[in-house]
């Protein structure tokens, strides 16, 4: 059950990459009605496949906060600093390069 929770988890931090927190809600939901349905068939009593289904219904969502923070801590972190498209570095070059040239 382990490494389904982590796989949750970091399925959890992708979506927040690329999605809204509404994505949450059938996610979550396909998740705990699968862990449910896979704890019956493996013998587990009503209670206890409910328990897992939750528990794994909510791993995906700390998923997503984790996400969330990264992606923050990221862009606060790279909003500082200045950076160049490489675009605009070749023009540079280039107009560095060709006023030479006019020169000679």
């Amino acid at each position: 059950m382990t490494p389904v929770a982590i796989f949750l988890f970091l399925a959890g931090a992708v979506l927040a990459w690329r999605f809204r927190v509404w994505i949450l809600v059938p996610f979550s939901l396909i998740v705990v009605v699968v862990t449910f349905l896979t704890q019956l068939s493996a013998g587990a009593g009503l209670v206890v496949a409910c328990g897992y289904g939750f528990l794994m219904g909510f791993v995906p969502q700390t998923g997503y906060a984790f996400g969330l923070l990264a992606q923050t801590t990221l862009l606060a972190r790279n909003s500082g600093k200045q950076t160049f498209s490489r675009k605009a570095a070749v023009a540079a070059l280039y107009r560095r390069t060709s006023g030479d040239h006019s020169r000679g």
